[in-house]
């Protein structure tokens, strides 16, 4: 059985904006780490430094949402640290945490968003944020499939 997503191989390798699938989601992995170890330091600075006494006073946010920020870094960080290792071992199986993950935090995203009441800005940030992972679900699932299929046409017509 060969792969039935060729076309979708074809149009992530040639508008990935790099040299090939591998270097795209390698790209990803190595972007979206950066990303969750800065929102990680960030949240902890702001909660220790900037915002001490959020969890006693008693105002309209969220007292847990920097948790919470904190909490879904971490799970993305190990995320992208798989994504990162699986491209760096032709591994397609440390893949699924960020392709699982990806969605989840599509999800979160809205439900702040909600949350918050709807300020433009929020807005703009969620519409911003879920396209960026849309895309990169998008080119890690596709280099996911070409690693999956990597060997069926190598095999005979009778091998099951």
């Amino acid at each position: 059985m060969a792969c039935h997503c060729k076309y979708l191989k074809k149009i992530f390798s040639s508008c990935c904006f790099c040299y090939s699938l591998r270097m795209g989601t390698l790209l990803f992995g190595c972007v979206f780490l950066t990303w969750y170890v800065y929102i990680v330091f960030g949240t902890a600075f702001m909660m220790e430094c900037v915002f001490p006494n959020e969890y006693q006073a008693k105002g309209h946010t969220a007292p847990a949402a920097l948790k919470t920020t904190m909490v879904f870094s971490f799970f993305g960080i190990v995320a992208s640290s798989l994504l990162c290792i699986g491209v760096h071992n032709n591994n397609e199986m440390l893949f699924t945490p960020f392709l699982i993950f990806t969605p989840i935090w599509i999800i979160v995203h809205i439900l702040v968003l909600i949350l918050y009441n709807l300020v433009l800005v929020l807005i703009l940030l969620t519409i911003v944020t879920s396209g960026v992972l849309i895309y990169a679900w998008l080119v890690v699932f596709s280099y996911y499939v070409e690693l999956v299929y990597a060997y069926d046409e190598e095999l005979h017509p009778g091998f099951v």
